[in-house]
């Protein structure tokens, strides 16, 4: 059937979206909040504090007296909290969350005064720049246990040390073996696996995304992503990071998959119906998108590879499709294996007819 350029372009144009507008989701926030205190110190708190997000320059949090904060953020989005802390204590980073309609409580930071933090790079032999930061980037976490997640700061503080011994860790891309903390939490290259403590440490990382697993024997972590840059030291502390699951327990939403479906939408080109999905990825991601109607699949099953970045793909649409109501379900899967899904309800147009 002969289309005018014109005529195509406006039935392009004519899609229809499945998820509400990038400007609506943006509109939608959720609290970041959590303490900030020195590092070893947990009695300790730190006032004054700024807390900044690495994506999102302008939002900014000051720490009360008690060294909490709480700071309203875009959901669906990826965030990398950092604290800029008074004098006589360094910056942190924490891992990268990505909030699913949750708050995220208890983000906390552990800060370290100057002497410890000179005290471990020179035990770690860590190269330190002009500015006072490493070269490179540096990633902690501690495997932690399961009785201090959902309570509050005094009976995290009581139950520490929190550490959950046994375990081990590895990172995607490799990164090599960690050095694990001993229980007088003091970096210990002899060892090969986490002590009481639960600490666990990398240094000299090139800059990238990383997904970060734990796993112990009998023990099941969540896993955690770290965004790494020159200069970065990004320590996933409890009660995140590589906190410990129940039996049967599934990772919370914000720690896993730094990515989303932002918008799906149907229209036409060259006589064809293709349903378009943009996505906004932090980390590399396994995507798997299902298109059916009435049950049935009317597009080819799509299995892809995504990088860091915004990304679109398209799925054509079978003729044999009906117009009408459709479901798109697209399956999100990171390196640790967790996944996350998005179903969206799009209306079909009619096919086109020679």
């Amino acid at each position: 059937m002969a289309t005018t350029l014109a005529g195509a372009l406006a039935t392009l144009a004519a899609v229809v979206p499945a998820l509400p507008s990038e400007a609506d989701a943006a509109r939608q926030t959720v609290t970041l909040s959590g303490r900030a205190y020195a590092f070893n110190h947990m009695d300790t708190p730190l006032a004054g504090a700024t807390i900044r997000v690495r994506e999102l320059p302008r939002l900014a949090a000051t720490t009360d007296a008690r060294g909490d904060y709480a700071l309203e953020v875009p959901d669906e989005a990826n965030l990398t909290p950092y604290i800029a802390p008074p004098p006589g204590y360094n910056e942190i980073d924490l891992q990268t969350f990505h909030p699913r309609g949750s708050s995220i409580e208890n983000a906390n930071f552990q800060v370290p005064a100057d002497a410890e933090y000179n005290g471990l790079a020179a035990l770690l032999s860590v190269p330190i720049g002009a500015d006072g930061r490493p070269r490179r980037c540096v990633i902690v976490t501690t495997a932690s246990a399961r009785n201090v997640r959902g309570v509050d700061y005094e009976t995290f503080e009581a139950r520490t040390p929190h550490g959950v011994a046994g375990a081990t860790a590895h990172a995607e891309p490799g990164l090599g073996s960690p050095i694990y903390f001993n229980d007088s939490v003091i970096p210990d290259p002899s060892r090969s696996e986490t002590s009481g403590d639960g600490g666990i440490i990398w240094t000299g990382v090139p800059a990238g995304v990383y997904r970060v697993a734990t796993e112990g024997a009998s023990t099941r972590f969540a896993s955690f992503l770290a965004t790494c840059e020159p200069g970065r030291i990004v320590n996933a502390n409890p009660p995140w990071g590589a906190y410990e699951l129940a039996r049967g327990e599934r990772p919370l939403g914000a720690g896993v998959v730094a990515g989303s479906v932002v918008k799906v939408a149907n229209g036409k080109r060259a006589g064809h119906r293709l349903v378009t999905v943009k996505l906004r990825i932090a980390e590399p991601l396994r995507a798997k998108l299902v298109l059916r109607q009435d049950g049935r699949r009317i597009a080819p099953r799509r299995g892809q590879r995504f990088g860091v970045g915004i990304k679109k793909t398209r799925l054509r649409v079978a003729a044999r499709a009906e117009r009408g109501r459709a479901k798109l379900r697209v399956t999100l899967t990171d390196s640790a294996g967790d996944s996350i899904s998005h179903v969206s309800t799009l209306h079909l147009p009619r096919a086109s007819r020679d």
